[in-house]
């Protein structure tokens, strides 16, 4: 990100005209609580902004795994279930989603066999490179051996005539050994509880590289790398882009920060403005 007053100024977001505009809190369409923006326990827009905020296609399906005493108010991973409604799924522990294939699912933490995205493509080329070795011993040219390579001519036709888009989502789903990313979102204290859950044994734990936070709620006595739940969605997808994708950058997750840059720049305005208060009675 930019570095300077707008970390976000280099982000291709929508325009928050809608946000800005919206000067009044009003109801939940669900709950029927009051909310400003969106409802933070129902992960709905207010009807007034329904339309006007924009949505987030990611790659793979993403659970959250909310901490029970985590304050939903507080919490920025409802930003990512609104604005990516199809892939996010948010689970209050102790209730973990089923996962039909363990070995399809990563989770995001610093465990003992912790593996970078870079690591985690470079041990699966390693597994396919290995895979490779194995299918290409030469053998007898038998009839079901015709018929396979009959089938892998027509699947070479089929991707011809395939649309651009349709074949690039297709290679990037087969490039990434997970369809699943598990995060948990709470504070640092609270996290162990969770990933030490018998149910979560197993799984393939995944870190970040270092990124400097921007929440305005810092963790006490923690680095500026401890990221929000929304900013750790984000960066995921962005080295997983950059990894395993391989293609340039072009913006297609920025959205997932909407909410945070907007509510971010109101942090700072309100600062600037107790500052400017507190200037003003010291002279």
């Amino acid at each position: 990100m930019a570095s300077g007053e707008d970390p976000f100024g280099c982000l291709k977001l929508a325009s928050r005209e809608c946000l800005i505009s919206q000067d009044h809190r009003t109801v939940c369409p669900k709950c029927q609580l009051s909310r400003k923006y969106f409802c933070y326990t129902c992960y709905v827009l207010v009807a007034e902004l329904e339309g006007k905020v924009p949505k987030v296609k990611l790659p793979f399906q993403v659970d959250i795994i909310k901490h029970p005493k985590e304050v939903d108010g507080k919490s920025t991973a409802a930003h990512a279930a609104i604005l990516a409604p199809e892939d996010v799924r948010i689970y209050t522990y102790p209730i973990i989603p089923d996962f039909s294939d363990p070995s399809k699912v990563v989770i995001v933490f610093p465990g003992l066999n912790a593996l970078s995205l870079e690591e985690l493509s470079k041990k699966r080329q390693g597994t396919s490179d290995n895979k490779d070795k194995t299918d290409t011993v030469e053998g007898p040219n038998t009839t079901e051996e015709k018929d396979t390579e009959v089938e892998n001519v027509e699947e070479q036709c089929e991707k011809v005539r395939e649309p651009p888009l349709k074949k690039q989502r297709t290679e990037e789903q087969l490039s990434t050994p997970f369809d699943r990313v598990i995060f948990i979102d709470s504070t640092w204290n609270q996290t162990y509880r969770i990933f030490n859950d018998e149910r979560l044994k197993g799984l393939q734990c995944v870190i970040l590289k270092d990124h400097v936070t921007h929440f305005w709620r810092h963790q006490r006595d923690k680095p500026d790398t401890f990221l929000a739940t929304v900013e750790a969605i984000y960066y995921f997808l962005r080295e997983h882009h950059d990894i395993f994708v391989g293609t340039a950058y072009d913006g297609r997750f920025d959205n997932l920060l909407y909410f945070f840059s907007f509510m971010f720049q109101i942090v700072q305005r309100s600062k600037q403005e107790k500052g400017k208060q507190k200037e003003g009675k010291e002279t």
